[in-house]
């Protein structure tokens, strides 16, 4: 089914010994946390797929880990990424709203993973009172909206890179 949780469990994190290197390269860090939020995305719709027929366990364990992981790549990416673009380029308003919508972006995220954890505990749990098309379209919004998130900040921050010229644009995944 699931290629054994890839994807809901960090390549890296924000506290870890490479914080230094992320420090000193934010925007490779970011390509990092965004293929492990594409990863995330993937399992989450393998799950999706094989409703109402899916691994008990591996949603238990999506359970518990989607909240974490999420908040541990969002904190990442505020406090590397975001804070080296402000102080680079804080002075720009188009920018800090840009920033702020992303920032609004991840908290809307953090709260409807956790309904997410929620509905992928009772189906961990066999809850039979779960409705497999209400967990497929919760699981489905989710990760689209996380794709769409990415792709979004993507295309913000290198067009946003390249007008503001030498800041390495093309770290940033295509």
């Amino acid at each position: 089914m699931i290629a054994r949780n890839k994807g809901l469990a960090p390549s890296h994190d924000a506290q870890s010994p490479r914080s230094a290197e992320a420090a000193a390269e934010p925007l490779d860090w970011l390509a990092e946390a965004h293929k492990d939020q594409l990863a995330l995305c993937d399992s989450l719709e393998t799950i999706a797929d094989y409703l109402p027929d899916v691994d008990r366990e591996i949603c238990s364990y999506a359970a518990r880990m989607l909240g974490p992981l999420l908040r541990e790549l969002h904190g990442g990416e505020e406090g590397l990424v975001f804070a080296w673009i402000e102080r680079r380029h804080g002075d720009d308003p188009a920018l800090t709203a840009m920033l702020e919508q992303l920032k609004y972006e991840h908290c809307e995220d953090e709260c409807f993973a956790e309904e997410l954890s929620e509905m992928l505990a009772r189906l961990g749990a066999a809850d039979t009172s779960v409705n497999a098309e209400t967990a497929g379209y919760m699981l489905r919004g989710f990760f689209t909206n996380v794709r769409r998130h990415i792709t979004f900040e993507q295309e913000c921050l290198r067009g946003f890179l390249a007008r503001h010229g030498g800041e390495r644009p093309g770290t940033l995944p295509a």
